[in-house]
Order: structure tokens, then sequence, then C-alpha cells
């Protein structure tokens, strides 16, 4: 029989289970469907027992006496009730999905990281600039990584992009994760609001270019430095590659002999055919590996021209820049800065775009339309613009060379 429980008649019902030994349900006459379940051992315990959209008939946990009294009982059961009855809601079913969730993302299951895994296994390898963007990625959103997606708001990483220090960091982190996540919200992986990322600045065009007094101080920098990244900045200046390119420069992509260096795999698609300057070539022999006595020797082919101290490929770019910026007196550049910059010296010493543009590994020369019919890429031209590029920053580093835009092939 129900009664219209209070806190005496509970404190007598309790010592009446404790001296018999045996569970009770006291139903509540104040609340259809509210009981309370007394033990022995002194638990008390809030359900709701009523029937669901379905018809069927369910036990739903509110809280445990006394922490939740009986006025504050009877007001969640009525609203549970609701919830239940009309809206089809299901507490039970929800706290077992919310654990479920939980003990997933623990092992790495439903995460933003495994987001990104599938995404890699499906799509990913297919892009030319995967590894960087995940990597961009995961440094904007470095907090968000294992946490599940299913709890996870679009606020959520929002503020994450707003509160990362660099706002065009955090603007190229969310422009590489939005079409990820409308890619999962299409196959419901996620909610599609948490798609709704804004970026925090206009991603701009950089036009940066290092002064010919930059320069002076930048390459003994380089070449004082004893750092692999330095090797490798200064790499790219001679040859006008992408960090990463460089980056990812193996021996066996390297011919001394022939003077080239090939990149299987560059942002346009098409391997890129790199003639070496002298003193790019004699970068690369300074790196080759030597024995006990200092002498070179041939290096493992799948081994990475510029490694660590253990071989592993760099990282910790900006710290290395920053450290040049600091010891050369200069600032405000970036890797790619220098690759505009070299390209910027060609033109100004006279190089036709079609050779710059060759050069750079552009896919279209001049125009997408030419590029459709000329096929050349200007190797022997490239190859003598690199090496009167190398040339000039010799010139530089040296203080004595004055750029003279004269075109290719004058006297």
């Amino acid at each position: 029989m129900p009664v219209r429980l209070t806190e005496t008649a509970i404190a007598k019902a309790a010592r009446e289970v404790r001296d018999n030994g045996r569970r009770r349900d006291l139903a509540d006459a104040g609340c259809p469907g509210l009981r309370l379940r007394l033990t022995p051992a002194g638990a008390m315990s809030w359900v709701l027992a009523c029937r669901d959209r379905e018809g069927r008939m369910r036990r739903f946990p509110i809280g445990s006496f006394p922490a939740v009294g009986v006025s504050d009982a009877r007001a969640e059961a009525r609203a549970l009730h609701v919830k239940v009855k009309q809206q089809g809601a299901d507490p039970v079913a929800d706290r077992k999905r919310e654990r479920a969730i939980a003990n997933d993302a623990k092992a790495g299951i439903g995460t933003l990281s495994a987001l990104l895994n599938l995404y890699e296994g499906q799509r990913g390898e297919t892009q030319k600039r995967w590894a960087a963007s995940r990597r961009m990625i995961e440094m904007v959103f470095e907090p968000h990584l294992n946490r599940p997606l299913a709890t996870m708001k679009a606020g959520d990483l929002q503020l994450a992009a707003d509160g990362w220090r660099s706002k065009q960091s955090a603007a190229s982190g969310v422009r590489y994760l939005r079409p990820i996540l409308k890619w999962a919200a299409h196959r419901r992986y996620v909610a599609p609001e948490l798609a709704a990322l804004a970026t925090p600045a206009p991603i701009t065009r950089r036009q940066r270019v290092l002064s010919r007094d930059e320069l002076a101080s930048l390459l003994p920098a380089f070449a004082a430095s004893t750092r692999p990244q330095a090797a490798a900045l200064y790499f790219l200046l001679l040859t006008l590659a992408r960090r990463e390119e460089a980056a990812a420069a193996r021996w066996r992509d390297i011919d001394l002999d022939a003077g080239t260096w090939t990149i299987p795999k560059t942002k346009n698609g098409q391997p890129h055919i790199v003639p070496l300057s002298r003193q790019a070539a004699a970068l690369l022999c300074d790196r080759l590996p030597r024995d006990k006595h200092q002498v070179p020797v041939k290096p493992a082919a799948d081994s990475l021209v510029f490694t660590t101290g253990n071989g592993n490929r760099l990282a910790n770019w900006d710290r290395e820049t920053k450290l040049l910026m600091e010891a050369s007196g200069t600032e405000g550049w970036t890797r790619h800065d220098l690759r505009r910059t070299g390209a910027t010296m060609l033109g100004e010493m006279g190089e036709m775009p079609d050779i710059v543009e060759a050069a750079l590994n552009h896919v279209a020369i001049r125009s997408q339309l030419a590029a459709t019919y000329n096929r050349s890429r200007y190797r022997p031209q490239v190859a003598a613009a690199l090496q009167r590029l190398a040339d000039a920053l010799d010139g530089i580093e040296a203080g004595a060379a004055v750029v003279v835009p004269l075109r290719a092939g004058s006297p």
C-alpha cells in the first residue's frame, strides 16, 4: 500500500528493515510510481517505476536518500515521467551508452584521434599534404585528441582554436579539420554541428621576402650552426624546395654523381628532379655518414638525409627557426619565406618566369593552357638558374654580392 512518505515514516521503515533483515520497497502516495528501496545494510535509493512510450514497465534510478530528499525526489520523478512517457527518454540506456563511450575512449575508439586514423585510411593517404595537415590538426586540437567525439561539443573545438597562440596556425588547423568533420557527419560518425567551426583569422597569403641585409646575417648563422634544421633550411634556399620535401628526403633519392635530387611525391602529384648546385651538393656531402676515421661512407638507401642525432625525422621547426633568428638578428620569417626569397632573387637576376616556375615545381608554368601543351620542365635552364642563385648567395654571405638584373644567357 502506498503511503505518503515523510522522513519520520522512512526512519521507522529503515529500523524495521534492519531488524527483520529483509529488503523493502516503500511506494509514495504523494507521487505515483515513486519508490524508496531500503536494504538491511542501510542503503536507501529512490526509483521511478513507470511505463515507457512503448508500454514497457521500467525502473529508473533517481538518487539516494537522504542526499535526495522527499520533495526533491517527487519533483525529479514527475519530470522524469514526462520525459520517459512523452519524449521517449531512456536514462538507463543513456548511462550505459556514456559508460561504453568512456570505455571506448580509454581504448582509443571513438575519439578525435581515432577519427583522424579512420579518415587517413579511407581518404587521407590520397591527399598530397595529408601528413602536414594532420600534424597541424594535432597541434591545435591536442587537448581534445583523446576525448570521445560522442560527448564533444562544437564549442569545445572552437575555444581550442580561438585560444591557440598563433591565429594563422589555428586558422589552418580549422581549415584542415573542418572537411574531415563534415565527412564524418555525413556518415553519422559525429553530430553535424561539430563541423560548424569558424576560423579565428582569415587565411592570408604571405609576401615576406628576406632582404639582402637579412640574408647577409642569416647565411653565416646557417654555416655556424651544427643543428640539422639549419642545414635543411639552407638546403631549402638553395633548391627552392618545400620544408616537408626536404624533411622527407632519403639518400636513395640523391644522385651525387649526376648532381640531382629526385622528389618522388610533391604537392602537384608529379615527381620532381632538382638539379643540385655545387653548393647544394657540397652540403649533402657534409651530411654523409662517416666511419671512425671520418671518411664518408655510403648511407643506407632508406635513411633520411636530414635527421636528429638518433636518426629520427626532424621536428621542432619553430624553436629552431627562432634560434636562427636570434643568432642572426633577423625576425619574422618562416621556412616557406626562404623559398619565396630564392624565387624572387631569380626574378631579380633576370630569369624568365617559366624557369622560376619550373624551379618551384609549380604544376602550371605560365598558364594552365600552356602547361597542357608544353610538358617541358626546362631542366638545363633550371640547373643554371639554381647555380646562379647559389653563387649569388655565396656573394651575399661574403659581403661582396650586388645582384644585377641580367637576363639568363647574357654575357
